[in-house]
């Protein structure tokens, strides 16, 4: 299985991210920090370096008043989870959150020694090395390039790597296959982020000719504002001014809605599918000892156009409608539809537009929400169900609803940026449900309580 693949199956329970630079380590700190120490120094770093600044000082206080709260934490791991939690629900952010991973902290503290350190400049370069490796084993992201009938380019990207270098060739390659296409489908449907590093040369192949100023990254710890500029030295072929059309889900994420608003803020693309789950700021990776880092948000991004970008937990709702899917078909239908109209295309062009869009079957209306007959099946930790006879609904964490298609035996399956299997324990009321995420272990979880 491919390295970014199974790091996704195994965020069961969360999402990716929007950027990773490189971690702030606060010192070699191999002291074990009791709950109360652990959440005091959390809140100060909130204090001190959150995003927003409002949001961090009313956070802060209420993060030292939970400080006594996880006496019945019983591993790490659970302290870490029941931490994010509370972290999440106070800030209102969904990036933010407290890892316990040693190794994690282990490479982060050789990356910050590098410069300085030989041993460490080693291992850096080593940990560096296996990340490239990864990253070029799932192909950076890119799931499937292909030139449809009619002249209409489609282009999964499931993550965006931040091997910037190592993937320069690869998207020069797939840029180019898409030469011919008259409008491109970018499919976003199941991405969870990735690296914002991407940016400049991903963007540059679809807004230019020239440079472009896409957006600002605001570091309020750093009291810094840096534009991002695209690239226009890379190799392949370029897409400016082709209609772009991206596909959605409930659970396009981070990143990967970076992209969604970037470019249809500044090349007019067409947003296709179901509202994104909307996570905008980026985060650090803030080493608090040998075992523990905090994601601390601290990284915000405006548009150079709008002045703003997408609100958290609200997302960017889609231009035309669809369940994720038949999002592809939707967009496919509208790309063909306006290649055939369009008068500057040559009459040839036209012409296979109009026979591919007179090829395709009649359009479907799917609902793209729980009708007034869909129960409420209940809730399970971060996972809403709705359901009729014959369809199942589910909503994470807020995020809007999605039809969840049916697998092997009484499973359903969301296919999204977190691949998983759900199946319901019981019959109504269930219990509770489980939950098995693509290559990880399934996890039952329970009703909530007080339902």
């Amino acid at each position: 299985m491919s390295g970014g693949r199974l790091r996704r199956a195994l965020c069961v329970l969360g999402l990716m991210v929007a950027v990773l630079p490189p971690a702030t380590v606060l010192g070699a700190d191999s002291t074990p920090l009791s709950p109360p120490d652990l959440m005091a120094k959390i809140a100060t770093l909130v204090e001190e370096q959150f995003v927003d600044e409002t949001v961090a000082q009313k956070s802060a206080a209420r993060l030292r008043l939970l400080a006594g709260s996880y006496a019945d934490a019983d591993s790490p791991a659970t302290l870490a989870a029941a931490i994010t939690h509370d972290l999440r629900t106070v800030t209102g952010d969904s990036h933010i959150g407290l890892v316990y991973d040693p190794k994690a902290v282990s490479r982060f503290r050789a990356r910050e020694a590098a410069e300085q350190d030989e041993a460490a400049r080693e291992r850096d370069a080593a940990n560096k090395a296996r990340k490239a490796a990864e990253a070029a084993a799932d192909n950076f992201g890119i799931r499937a390039v292909a030139l449809m009938p009619g002249g209409v380019g489609y282009l999964r990207i499931d993550e965006f790597y931040g091997q910037v270098a190592e993937s320069e060739d690869v998207f020069a390659h797939v840029m180019t296959l898409l030469a011919p296409a008259k409008a491109i489908i970018l499919d976003l449907r199941h991405n969870g982020g990735g690296n914002s590093r991407i940016l400049p040369l991903f963007l540059g192949y679809f807004l230019g000719p020239e440079a472009v100023t896409f957006a600002t990254r605001h570091e309020r710890w750093k009291d810094e504002a840096t534009p991002l500029v695209t690239r226009i030295d890379m190799a392949g072929a370029r897409h400016h001014g082709k209609p772009i059309y991206i596909l959605t889900s409930g659970l396009t994420y981070s990143l990967a809605e970076h992209v969604t608003y970037h470019l249809k803020a500044l090349a007019d693309a067409t947003v296709v599918g179901e509202r994104t789950f909307g996570g905008g700021n980026g985060w650090d990776p803030v080493v608090l000892n040998d075992s523990y880092y905090l994601r601390l948000p601290r990284l915000a991004f405006t548009n150079t156009k709008t002045g703003t970008l997408y609100t958290e937990h609200e997302g960017i709702s889609p231009d035309i409608a669809a369940t994720a899917g038949a999002a592809r078909t939707t967009a496919y239908r509208a790309a063909l539809t306006r290649l055939a109209a369009r008068d500057e295309m040559d009459t040839e062009a036209r012409d296979a537009a109009a026979w591919a869009l007179a090829a395709l079957p009649p359009a479907v209306q799917e609902a793209t929400s729980p009708g007034n007959d869909a129960m409420d099946l209940g809730h399970f930790g971060d996972f809403t169900l709705k359901g009729t006879p014959d369809s199942l609904w589910l909503s994470f964490r807020g995020a809007p609803y999605v039809r969840l298609s049916r697998a092997a035996g009484d499973a359903w399956l969301d296919d999204r940026s977190i691949p998983r299997l759900i199946s319901l324990e019981g019959t109504a009321p269930y219990a509770a449900i489980t939950v098995r995420p693509y290559g990880g272990e399934a996890v039952r979880i329970p009703r909530d309580s007080g339902e």
